[in-house]
Formats: C-alpha cells, structure tokens, sequence
C-alpha cells in the first residue's frame, strides 16, 4: 500500500497535467458540440428511460434549458482548454456536461462513449491543472512552468488508474457473464453478422471476419487480453507501447465493422497514458539531457554546462576553446593558476601562428 501510495503522490511534471487538460478538455468540446442533446429533448416521454439521476425526472429536460446547459458546457470546455479561469471553467464544464452526457443513456440502452472522458476529468477538477502552459500562468507573468510537485502529478496518475481500470473492467464482465466461450463460441461472429444486418448497407468489414471463424475466435482471444492486461502500463510504463495501439486497433475495427464510435474513448487513453512531454522532448533526453556550448554534447548543470554551477563537467578538467584544445587550469589554462600546461613549455603563437619556446632558441629567432 505504501509502494502504492508513494506511486500515486510522486512529483509529476506541471507540463504533462497541463496536456492532459488541453486534450480531455479539447475532446470535450468536440464532443459537446457535435452531440444530439437537442435531438434528444424532443423525444417523446414514452421513450425516456433515464438512469441515476435523471430518474427525478418524468421526461427528456425541454430543448431550450438542453441547448443553454449545452452552449455553457462547451464555453466552459474551451476556456478549460486555453487555461483561463481554469479552476471555475472547467468544473463549470463538467457540471454541464454530465447531465448532457446522461441523457444519450435515457433511452433504454447505456452508452458509455463518453464516460471515460468524463470520468478521467474528475481528477482534474481539484488540480492546479492551469499552473503551465495556459493563460492563467501568462497572465501571472510565469514563462517557465513550475517545478515538479505532487499536485501535478497524482490527477494524471489517478487518471491513469481510471483509464487501465476500464479497460480491465471490461474484459472482466466478458469473462463472467460469458466465460470461456466470449472467444471459443460464435458470439462474435453473430454479433458482426447482426450488426452488418441492421446497416443500410451489408458491411463488408464485418462479413469479413463473421466468415472465418478462426479470425473471429482469434479477434476474441485479443480482444480479451489487451482488455485483461491493460493494467500492466502501470506497473510497467514501457508496455504502453505494445496495448496502447492494440486498444486504438481495437476500437477502430469496431467503427469499421459496427459503426460504434469510441473514438473519445481511445483519445482518452491517448492522452492520459502517454507522457507527451517527455515524447516531444525525447532527442533531448536520449543519450544526454542536455546538449553543451558550440555542440559539444556534453550534458548541462544549472549553470548551463556539465558541471554544478557552469563549471566542466564532472571529473573532467576545463578545456580551452581557443584552438589549442589543452586542458586548462583554474587560471584558464593547463597548469595551475594560468601556468603552461604541466610538463610542457609554454607555446608562443603570436609570430605567424608558428609555436616558438620561450628558451634561448625563441629568444635567438626573436632578435
């Protein structure tokens, strides 16, 4: 638990929340502006089967209160997205959007294509999830983003929980209300062949896998482990790479074949598990994290080279960039205090460029 805990609470980048929060919020908005909601508040009180909270009510919500609740729920998305009056916007945004969201579930089948996003939000709401990269921090007059903190990391680790959590979920739910037959049986393949059934047009990419039965049972089987082993990113981020394309693979057939658009979903996952900083920043990071002065490659301090301060880097004597490529001293040469480099005379280079000695040769070429 405490291994857990120290996970959860580690100092995370400001930087990576601040993605996060333009992607869950820019995706909000997408989805509120192109959703049904008025269409919806004109279906007739036969049809309405809400679900939780929407059971206080005897109907859809009337059109006009949908598209005003609508119209400040994608305001509120679009200032969360541009960090301004973050911490009022985007929980303004949510509180619009849930019950917007909750009415796509009234009609007596649960859709769930924006309930990842939503729910990966919720972290958010408490966070500093404008202190970089908004326009509260510039109106602070703040250009570097804050250093790292446990405020900015435990929303995106939370939501990352969240996230692993939905896909393990659901893997789980195959497995107990159908067991081992979900991937040994024809459940699949009947569902593509209905679902190719009620489009306008039979959809090949479904009739496609419904008539082979070993790519249905092996479509299943993966199905079912990216689902089940999801979780794994957490405990080993690297695997991200591996299931994180599995899952976008698998909700893109799913359009192909179903027409189900999960597209938010898989955004979601996009967003909150890949630490997009550190991608963008990777040529940087690889090898060293910082490249020196005159691309030297040498890995920066905070003085700007690779030693503590602006100093050398470390364990390596300062070198003279004049040319002469000699180590140099504290005085800025080889030997100490300024002195020629130890063991060796020092070298006069101005005659020609030619080195002369400062012995009784030099001084003889010199009259």
């Amino acid at each position: 638990m405490r291994r857990l805990e120290a996970w959860l609470f580690a100092p995370g980048d400001p930087r990576r929340l601040a993605v996060v929060r333009i992607g869950l919020c820019g995706a909000l908005a997408v989805r509120l502006a192109t959703g049904p909601y008025a269409e919806l508040a004109s279906q007739p009180a036969a049809l309405f089967r809400p679900i939780s909270f929407l059971r206080l009510l005897e109907r859809m919500p009337p059109r006009g209160l949908v598209v005003a609740v609508q119209a400040l729920a994608l305001a509120g998305a679009v200032l969360a997205a541009a960090g301004l009056w973050t911490r009022v916007a985007l929980p303004l945004a949510w509180a619009a959007a849930l019950p917007l969201v909750a009415m796509t579930s009234s009609l007596g089948k649960v859709v769930h294509n924006d309930v990842l996003l939503l729910l990966c939000l919720v972290p958010l709401l408490p966070a500093p999830a404008g202190a970089a990269w908004s326009q509260d921090a510039r109106r602070r007059s703040r250009r570097a983003p804050p250093d790292p903190a446990p405020a900015y990391g435990w929303p995106v680790r939370t939501a990352m929980v969240v996230v692993a959590g939905a896909y393990f979920f659901s893997g789980l739910a195959k497995l107990l209300h159908a067991g081992p037959g979900w991937v040994t049986s024809g459940n699949l393949r009947w569902v593509l062949y209905a679902s190719s059934d009620q489009q306008p047009v039979p959809n090949p990419y479904a009739l496609f896998v419904a008539d082979r039965p070993v790519l249905a049972h092996l479509l299943a089987a993966t199905t079912l482990a990216v689902e089940l082993g999801f979780p794994l990113v957490l405990w080993r981020p690297r695997l991200a790479w591996l299931f994180l394309p599995a899952a976008v693979a698998l909700h893109a057939g799913i359009w192909l074949a179903m027409r189900l658009d999960y597209s938010a979903m898989a955004a979601t996952a996009l967003l909150v598990v890949v630490d997009w900083p550190s991608v963008l920043h990777a040529p940087a990071s690889r090898g060293q994290p910082t490249a020196g002065p005159e691309g030297s490659g040498e890995p920066q301090g905070p003085g700007g080279f690779g030693g503590p301060q602006g100093g050398p880097p470390m364990g390596r004597a300062p070198v003279d960039r004049e040319g002469s490529g000699e180590p140099q001293g504290p005085g800025g040469f080889g030997g100490p205090q300024g002195g020629p480099p130890m063991g060796r005379a020092p070298v006069d280079r101005g005659r020609g460029g030619e080195p002369e000695t400062t012995g009784r040769a030099g001084k003889e070429r010199s009259r």
